[in-house]
């Protein structure tokens, strides 16, 4: 997790232009229908990845993670100096270790 939220982080453009298909895909009906089964083939592919791999934690947790930590990658794509990086460490340790604990 640490690596991804760094990983996208580093990578600002190439993710703010899919927070705007994001945007856009909400007044565009055949847009949201083509990005709505990209995310979600996206989504069932970390899961499965995630079961086989033998890692803790199930699917609803994975799906936790993923929408928890999506807005802290929102943050720190728009608003970066929101929270440091050793802040955004703390936070996606936090995540992984309430959510998956939870189970």
């Amino acid at each position: 997790m640490h690596e991804l939220v760094s990983r996208v982080a580093a990578f600002r453009t190439g993710y703010l232009t899919l927070l705007e298909l994001h945007l856009k895909a909400t007044r565009r009906s055949r847009l949201r229908r083509v990005l709505t089964e990209r995310v979600r083939a996206d989504l069932d592919a970390n899961v499965a990845y995630h079961e086989e791999s033998g890692l803790p934690g199930d699917a609803a947790a994975v799906r936790l993670l993923m929408l928890a930590l999506n807005w802290l990658i929102i943050e720190q794509l728009t608003l970066p100096d929101v929270f440091t990086e050793a802040e955004r460490d703390q936070l996606v340790a936090a995540a992984v270790e309430r959510i998956v604990a939870a189970e």
